[in-house]
């Protein structure tokens, strides 16, 4: 029994490591948003607790005999519980939505990503690129809209860039609008509809090309144009991928609380 605990203890070590190590490279490769430092901070966490599980339980004792922190270490326990349910609910509800396949769309809405200064498409931009380029090949008679604008270390709009690619590998430039203003998720998914009013195209269902993680919030705000939004997923990275979701979670759940 003691063998079997020290490898269970060793193996969680191993993996807690692993997560941290992926949390750490995206780091160094300047991916630094409030998923990478959350996830750290995390799993850095339930390290400390692995390597010095006696000494926790010998600290958790100690609590149990002491009313006031009995309390309020329950309570604490509580509140985590309940954080992490809303994230398993939550990450349900992003799989969902990225599960979402199109079946008969109008419009393809390619959502944006950084350009590096180089001039290149940013990995990530990439693969929605990679993404956008597959489905059109399929779906030729759908059109398409990349949308993104220039950030101020970028060299050209994010939708110039995706529309320059796209055309470069075959796609018909007259079936590819350039949407070059947006700022964030919001303003991809409304400027990218006032487009299609304005060219009086009648779009009901649109395949929204990003990443799977991504697909939620857009989905959210395609539907509150009554868009049928369904989802093209990019292929993420997979050192990447543990830091956007978790980066998503605060985006959600700061649409649900503050509207936007």
């Amino acid at each position: 029994m003691r063998i079997f605990k020290k490898t269970v203890q060793i193996t969680l070590i191993a993996l807690e490591l692993l997560i941290i190590f992926t949390f750490a490279f995206s780091l160094f490769r300047n991916v630094n948003n409030i998923g990478v430092i959350f996830g750290l901070f995390m799993f850095s966490a339930l390290l400390a607790v692995t390597v010095f599980w006696q000494g926790v339980k010998a600290l958790v004792k100690k609590i149990m005999a002491h009313r006031g922190l009995k309390i309020l270490f329950f309570s604490l326990c509580g509140i985590f519980g309940a954080l992490v349910i809303y994230a398993f609910v939550l990450s349900g509800l992003m799989l969902k939505s990225a599960l979402t396949a199109p079946q008969n769309p109008d419009v393809a809405i390619v959502l944006g990503c950084k350009v590096q200064k180089s001039g290149n498409p940013s990995l990530m931009l990439s693969k929605r690129i990679d993404a956008a380029y597959e489905f059109l090949s399929d779906n030729p008679d759908v059109i398409c809209i990349v949308s993104g604008g220039q950030g101020p270390d970028e060299p050209a709009s994010e939708a110039e860039i995706m529309k320059s690619r796209l055309t470069e590998r075959g796609i018909s430039e007259e079936r590819i609008i350039a949407e070059d203003k947006s700022e964030s998720t919001r303003e991809n998914i409304e400027n990218s509809i006032a487009i299609l009013k304005e060219k009086n195209i009648d779009a009901a269902e649109a395949a929204i090309v990003t990443d799977g993680f991504h697909q939620l919030r857009a989905a959210l705000i395609a539907k509150e144009y009554d868009l049928v939004p369904t989802a093209v997923n990019a292929e993420t990275p997979p050192w990447l991928a543990a830091s956007y979701w978790i980066r998503e979670w605060f985006a959600l759940s700061h649409r649900f609380v503050f509207g936007s």
